[in-house]
């Protein structure tokens, strides 16, 4: 899998069937996505999911708001729908 902050415009441009897991940014402007695909147009690449949830909770006012960032938990067991909140 690959792991990325992307904006809204290129999520919307992403095969929905690859997407493991998303989360809207509290601005819905960026997304965090995990995805098989390569995302080249991307705001950041994480080298694997603990480096993703760790720049969430380092930049949690961004992402979630309560001070704990995306647990690896989370990143690893939600599992993305396509046409649910995109």
């Amino acid at each position: 899998m690959n792991y990325y902050i992307v904006t809204s415009e290129v999520f919307d441009t992403l095969t929905k069937e690859n997407i493991a897991f998303m989360h809207k940014s509290m601005d819905a402007s960026k997304r965090v996505v995990i995805t098989s695909d390569i995302v080249s147009n991307n705001l950041s690449s994480f080298a694997n999911v603990a480096a993703l949830s760790q720049y969430t909770v380092d930049n949690t006012s961004e992402w979630v708001g309560d001070g704990a960032g995306i647990p690896e938990w989370v990143l690893e067991e939600i599992i993305y729908i396509p046409g649910i909140d995109d």
